[in-house]
């Protein structure tokens, strides 16, 4: 005898049995943030007679991702993934702009990732001539902070400041996702700027640091329950399909 086979005779009936028995679904989870660095420098004035000449006066743009372990880390499981994007790293010239943007991203479908990127932006003067100069260093930044998914965090950490400890500050942005609210972005973004001079022979550093520190995960969602409801409509519903075909049948 042959086992018998269970098909719904009517569509209605399967579709409502393709959800009620549906498996299970993956989440996936990921972060994507970043932080815009710019600094515009402005000479206000100086001792030098020629209007324009900065003679001595030099600026250097640098950049650096650091590895050490207090700066970086990072651990990955499943499918986990994540990438830090720099700036060139490489020391450039500077005139009037020094700007870059530091981002980190990571995914996962059925996996974890837990990482901290740093990155370091700096401006160094030096005056290597006989005149003094006056000058306004405009820093702005924007911290954009994203998550997505079943489960994940990325916050951003920034501070700047500068080597004679005359201003300094700190600034925060942090998002976080997770079942039930699966979307969210946060920003934070300001100015700051500094006035000093520059003496003959003189050397003045400024920093702005990034720290991205994020966590991710996602695995296979637990089946969601069918509301009682839904059970009861499919139960009448397949009743009444019964009913039906038993009047068809006796009135063959």
């Amino acid at each position: 005898m042959k086992t018998p086979i269970f098909r719904p005779r009517h569509a209605g009936i399967a579709l409502a049995l393709s959800f009620c028995l549906a498996d299970q679904a993956m989440a996936a989870a990921s972060y994507s943030s970043s932080a815009a660095v710019g600094y515009s420098i402005t000479v206000l004035n100086s001792t030098n007679p020629t209007a324009g000449d900065n003679t001595g006066l030099a600026i250097l743009g640098t950049y650096l991702q650091p590895s050490d372990d207090g700066s970086f880390y990072a651990a990955v499981s499943g499918d986990g993934q994540y990438q830090a994007h720099s700036p060139s790293p490489a020391a450039v010239a500077v005139t009037s702009i020094f700007n870059g943007t530091f981002t980190a991203n990571g995914s996962a479908a059925l996996g974890s990732v837990d990482s901290l990127h740093t990155g370091l932006f700096g401006l160094e003067f030096s005056n290597s001539g006989p005149y003094s100069y006056n000058l306004a260093v405009n820093l702005d930044y924007a911290l954009q902070a994203s998550a997505y998914g079943e489960f994940a965090d990325s916050s951003i950490s920034f501070d700047y400041w500068d080597e004679a400890g005359s201003i300094s500050g700190f600034d925060y942005a942090s998002a976080a996702a997770f079942t039930g609210y699966l979307d969210d972005q946060q920003s934070a973004s300001n100015t700051v700027t500094w006035y000093f001079t520059l003496a003959a022979g003189a050397t003045e550093q400024l920093y702005a640091q990034v720290g991205i520190q994020s966590h991710l995960e996602s695995a296979d969602a637990s089946p969601v329950p069918l509301p009682g409801a839904a059970w009861l409509f499919l139960t009448s519903m397949m009743t009444g399909l019964a009913l039906l075909d038993r009047r068809k049948q006796a009135a063959a």
